[in-house]
């Protein structure tokens, strides 16, 4: 019985030895094969979405002009008769000169306006804006650990409030509350602005202006805190500074700048559906004309 026992268990060590030494000598095969099926099918779903990409940008380039959103009148009553916004020119094409005189023009029509008038401290807007510009890069946010350092998400969701103080938190509210047609407009002449440097006199460090947008693009797309904040915003301003963001961290890209290392891919497919369901944007085709070319290139395989 015994050396039945111990011939079956020979048998079997042989028989497994054998299965496993065929097993090894066609490994790279098998895996080969599963991947190649694999790389395909991508490689094909792929393909697809770039054909839908190319035809979404032929659309865009051959569509119909749009009846504008927000009347000349309004522009040019914040912006001046002059003003390219009222020529139906988007921020993204003007000039640093011309951004930096319509932040102008708009501090000075809010100085204008009741809200500034009836303030005791802070009676001049352009002094209050740069004002906390400074603040915030100073004291950047932290954009990344949350998960591991709970106490992270609580002082994220009151980043603003404990940096700028309840007075100029609830006057940048008034702001945003009367002045909320003008958000759109405003957020493209802020963000190339700032890229721009915050100067148009002298060229900034290749650097220095995209460091300080890295930190609050990753704040709003990568923290619970900054997340917590777009949810208590107007819908079409949490979408714009998603969408701003991203393009903060595509420039970081191009420069290898991205140290945290956002991914895009995890929110570029999401922004455009966002932005292509809406029809109260002023300039939703140079949106989706930027983010159709940012998917075919984050896409792309290699």
């Amino acid at each position: 019985m015994k050396r039945n026992t111990s011939f079956f268990l020979i048998s079997s060590l042989v028989f497994l030895a054998i299965v496993a030494g065929l097993i090894a000598w066609q490994w790279d095969a098998l895996v080969n094969k599963i991947a190649g099926e694999k790389i395909d099918e991508e490689r094909q779903a792929w393909m697809e979405r770039t054909r839908e990409l190319e035809t979404m940008i032929l659309e865009l380039q051959q569509g119909k002009e749009s009846k504008p959103l927000l009347p000349t009148q309004r522009l040019s009553q914040v912006f001046g008769p002059n003003s390219s916004l009222v020529k139906g020119v988007s921020p993204r094409s003007m000039k640093c000169q011309e951004l930096e005189e319509s932040l102008h023009a708009f501090c000075q029509y809010l100085d204008a306006g009741e809200t500034f008038r009836s303030q005791k401290t802070h009676r001049d807007s352009w002094a209050l804006f740069t004002s906390t510009l400074d603040s915030l890069e100073r004291r950047p946010p932290v954009i990344s650990g949350e998960s591991y350092n709970p106490a992270l998400i609580v002082e994220n969701s009151f980043y603003f409030f404990r940096l700028l103080g309840r007075e100029k938190i609830d006057l940048i509210r008034e702001v945003i509350k009367f002045e909320s047609d003008l958000a759109e407009p405003l957020m493209g002449i802020m963000y190339y602005w700032l890229m721009a440097g915050r100067s148009c006199d002298k060229l900034p460090s290749p650097s220095s202006a995209l460091k300080f947008m890295y930190n609050y693009a990753g704040f709003f797309l990568n923290t619970l805190g900054g997340h917590s904040y777009l949810y208590r915003q107007d819908s079409k301003i949490s979408l714009l500074t998603v969408y701003y963001s991203i393009l903060v961290i595509h420039e970081a890209n191009m420069r290898e700048l991205n140290e945290v290392g956002f991914d895009l891919r995890l929110f570029l497919p999401n922004i455009f559906q966002e932005i292509q369901s809406r029809n109260d944007l002023l300039y939703a085709e140079d949106y989706l004309q930027t983010l159709t070319n940012l998917q075919l290139q984050y896409f792309r395989l290699e």
